[in-house]
């Protein structure tokens, strides 16, 4: 297996938006289609709870990464499954067509030209990288870990949240985490480090096909 980080293998990627595209989709694969619980929050835990129910959710997203040193914004989108017994896939489809697959064994970036693989254990970021399934599987004391709830809103037609980091590695990141939406997540804004940030749109969310297709299974056992 390629003992590399996780950083080295994005950039390798030889053209430049791929590489940010794909940076900002593995960040947001750390954070996930979910938000971090507070035992002490009762609205933040029933939240949590709301969005930890579905062991499969798939969406259509759109990325905009702003680049404040470039003074461009970068548009991306494509597709989200999240499989609770696999892991979080991410098919990009504009501006490049590439694959991203977190699980607990593995990272794993394909796209027409490259193949990089790691395995989690190997790496300094295993923490980060399997962080999106812990919290989608409701482990508290690991989200806890890193993140502080700075406000929270909570009504059946709708709520957000606003998070900052706690971990020395999230923060070296991240400034502020901002999330809203309804049944599932509708929106996060992530407010980076250098005035840069990311703005994710879900849509289209579904808990349909309950199971994975042909062409998701196939993706996924590059993983396994």
């Amino acid at each position: 297996m390629l003992k590399i980080s996780i950083l080295n293998v994005l950039t390798s990627l030889r053209n430049k938006t791929q590489r940010v595209i794909l940076q900002t989709l593995l960040f947001i694969s750390i954070l996930g289609l979910s938000v971090v619980a507070s035992a002490n929050n009762e609205q933040v835990s029933t939240i949590f709870k709301q969005l930890s129910k579905s062991n499969i959710v798939r969406a259509e997203f759109e990325q905009q990464k702003k680049l404040a040193s470039l003074n461009k914004t970068f548009v991306s989108n494509g597709s989200l499954s999240f499989v609770k017994a696999n892991g979080v896939l991410w098919q990009i489809k504009r501006p490049v067509q590439a694959d991203l697959i977190v699980t607990q064994k593995k990272l794993v970036q394909k796209t027409q030209r490259t193949y990089s693989q790691i395995q989690i254990d190997q790496s300094p970021y295993s923490s980060v990288a399997t962080l999106f399934l812990q919290l989608m599987s409701g482990d508290e004391k690991a989200l806890s870990k890193n993140f502080h709830v700075v406000s929270v809103n909570y009504s059946p037609s709708g709520w957000n949240i606003a998070l900052t980091p706690k971990s020395s590695l999230f923060k070296k990141l991240f400034v502020r985490i901002d999330a809203q939406g309804q049944q599932y997540v509708d929106k996060i804004v992530i407010q980076e480090k250098a005035n840069n940030s990311t703005t994710i749109l879900f849509r289209n969310q579904t808990t349909q096909p309950h199971q994975l297709t042909a062409a998701e299974d196939a993706l996924f056992q590059l993983a396994k």
